[in-house]
């Protein structure tokens, strides 16, 4: 089975509260700087649906661009309408749970999208209202996640606020979030994250933002943030990143595979934002993706592995044993 881990979905309804409508593509604005671009194939499941056939994806896991730092009745809308693709074909999406996790409000919405909805995972930016991921303030959300056995998908925060230097020529977009979510990375390990929650499971977007590139030297250096109890690598090896985010660039790939390790490495896409040519000047096209999984099956990794990359490691993390039989 080919799981796509990063696959979006928006509601039109909730486009149109942003005062966008279908048959357009243009790019939300916040701050004077894009923040992404919307066009019909993020409303379009039917349309999704053809292009995972072509593109031989068996199951897409489905979050929505507009969720990361939306508000309470807006991640409601999400996740009932994310719940209802996923009911509607249960072999062919699983649904992610947007709140706004700071709030007891928001913990509340992940115990009924989960627990009533039945969404297999939650999703948070890799900047939570400004926080970094290791605040104090997301640990009741980290309990709440293990507590119900989430892989929590940890996307670019859309806006990664703190670099002032990246406001021109979309610099936010195209590499802020990649810088975003190796800070967001760091600052967990640093924060001692997963040495006080074992259990948590956060998979970060584009393979960290590239983060293996910079591994070594941060593992080497990591005794300078005067807060490990254990080496940097145990925790690093705790994390999870999918494949997303260079429209399947091969030496993006190879990099990543010289720092994570196959199993804690998870196939995904960025459809439709990566691929379709909505959001990019190479727009590969849908048989692209097909020829991503070739690359990934013909790379000579141990045994077994190709097939944990594709499917079975998110297979695991979001419990979706039997569903494509469902």
């Amino acid at each position: 089975m080919i799981v796509d881990f990063q696959h979006h979905f928006v509601p039109v309804e909730l486009a149109a509260r942003k005062g966008f409508a279908p048959g357009e593509r243009r790019n939300l604005i916040e701050e004077g700087v894009p923040k992404f671009t919307l066009h019909d194939k993020l409303y379009d499941v039917a349309g999704q649906l053809r292009d995972m056939d072509e593109a031989g994806i068996d199951m897409a896991v489905l979050s929505c661009n507009l969720g990361w730092d939306a508000p309470l009745d807006d991640c409601r809308l999400i996740n009932e309408q994310i719940a209802e693709i996923q009911d509607q074909h249960p072999d062919r999406f699983a649904g992610l749970a947007h709140a706004p996790v700071l709030e007891e409000s928001g913990l509340r919405e992940i115990d009924r999208a989960v627990k009533e909805l039945g969404l297999r995972g939650a999703t948070i930016a890799a900047q939570v209202n400004g926080l970094p991921l290791d605040a104090p303030a997301l640990v009741p959300f980290y309990r709440k996640a293990c507590a119900l056995d989430l892989a929590v998908f940890v996307h670019p925060a859309q806006l990664p606020g703190g670099y002032a230097l990246l406001r021109e020529y979309d610099l936010a977009r195209i590499i802020g979030r990649e810088i975003d979510l190796q800070v967001a990375v760091t600052r967990v390990i640093a924060g001692r994250v997963l040495e006080e929650m074992p259990d948590l499971k956060l998979v970060f977007a584009h393979f960290g933002g590239g983060i293996a590139a910079v591994k070594e030297r941060l593992a080497a250096k990591s005794g300078r943030f005067g807060t490990l109890r254990r080496p940097f690598e145990e925790s690093f090896d705790r994390l999870y990143f999918d494949a997303a985010g260079f429209e399947g660039g091969p030496v993006a790939l190879r990099c990543a595979l010289e720092g994570i390790r196959p199993d804690r490495l998870v196939f995904a896409t960025d459809y439709p934002q990566d691929f379709t040519g909505a959001t990019t000047q190479t727009g590969k096209g849908i048989g692209a993706i097909r020829d991503y999984i070739g690359l990934i099956r013909s790379l000579g990794l141990p045994r077994g592995s190709a097939e944990a990359i594709l499917g079975d490691t998110a297979g695991r993390l979001l419990h979706l044993s039997g569903r494509e039989n469902a």
